[in-house]
């Protein structure tokens, strides 16, 4: 029998023959929220296409639209792999409970930010639009995200920024830091997470304009990008805890 299974339809096999085949046969298998990411992020882009684009628009720039979404599926689905193993590494288990487990995170803190929004004034939401613009091809970007609030709704943006949001915090820290988090502080933590980034981004570019050496500027970028911002958002919270115990 095969050795590998990669699920390139939507519940291809079930889930009891998943565990079945991997406990006792040792079949790999790449699960379907995995395998097939991409071509729901693919719906999400045709979606926004058709809302943001004239009929005109869109026919004119689709070959640069489509590379741009060709190169974004691929860095996406990268990610995902990239996570995949690395959560496998941390505690291995069978590929497709892993892959739920990063469904349920992204699900989860997605919900809980959506929720924080609808609570958010309208300023701070805006501060945040730069996660559904990043999300963007390029091209449909620059046509048109300029008009984003007058052929966009509201909560459709709110759904976007939620969604990019929660995919970055379980791509950049794993399943486990959404899994510790209190329910109730999830949706507060994911935008102090966004504050401290920028504060990160500020941080690097001052660095990359001292005078020393490239390796040494090279490697303190590359701690920063690795664990920076969750760095310095924990020591916020410890100084904050402290600051109320005192």
């Amino acid at each position: 029998s095969s050795p590998l299974i990669v699920e390139g339809a939507n519940l291809f096999i079930t889930d009891s023959a998943r565990r079945a085949l991997y406990d006792d046969a040792g079949v790999v298998i790449v699960k379907d929220s995995s395998a097939n990411k991409c071509g729901v992020i693919t719906s999400s882009y045709e979606i926004c296409s058709a809302m943001m684009l004239s009929e005109d628009d869109f026919y004119v720039h689709k070959p640069k639209i489509v590379d741009e979404v060709l190169s974004k599926l691929r860095h996406l689905a990268r990610m995902e792999a990239e996570l995949l193993f690395r959560e496998f590494e941390k505690q291995p288990d069978a590929l497709p409970a892993i892959s739920q487990r990063i469904s349920n995170a992204i699900n989860l803190a997605t919900d809980a930010i959506c929720k924080k929004l609808d609570d958010t004034a309208a300023e701070e939401v805006e501060t945040l639009l730069p996660l559904f613009k990043d999300h963007l091809p390029k091209t449909i970007s620059d046509l048109a995200f300029d008009e984003v609030h007058n052929r966009v709704p509201h909560q459709y943006i709110c759904n976007a920024i939620a969604s990019c949001l929660a995919s970055k915090l379980v791509y950049k820290e794993g399943c486990d830091f959404i899994e510790q988090l209190p329910k109730e502080k999830l949706a507060s933590y994911a935008m102090k997470y966004i504050e401290k980034e920028r504060e990160i981004a500020i941080l690097k570019d001052a660095i990359d304009s001292t005078n020393m050496s490239e390796h040494e500027r090279s490697a303190i970028i590359q701690i920063l990008d690795s664990g920076g911002v969750r760095t310095a958002l924990n020591l916020n919270l410890r100084l904050s805890n402290e600051k109320v115990e005192g």
